[in-house]
């Protein structure tokens, strides 16, 4: 990890890479993630602010291309 914003942006992709990949609507639906954890943890409105200050945006973009 390069700073903090790259720290939760990259939890931000890992836990949005099923909702992405649409095979869940919500995180916490994948129950191979830790995001309900996560959510547990620093609740809700925590989450969100985290989701909004570190947006995923392009992080990630064409690492599925094959």
């Amino acid at each position: 990890m390069r700073s903090t914003g790259h720290r939760w942006a990259t939890v931000n992709y890992v836990h949005n890479n099923a909702v992405h990949h649409g095979y869940v609507e919500r995180w916490q639906d994948w129950p191979y993630s830790s995001a309900s954890r996560f959510l547990d943890e620093v609740g809700k409105e925590e989450a969100t602010r985290i989701w909004k200050e570190y947006p995923v945006l392009d992080y990630g973009k064409d690492w599925d291309v094959y």
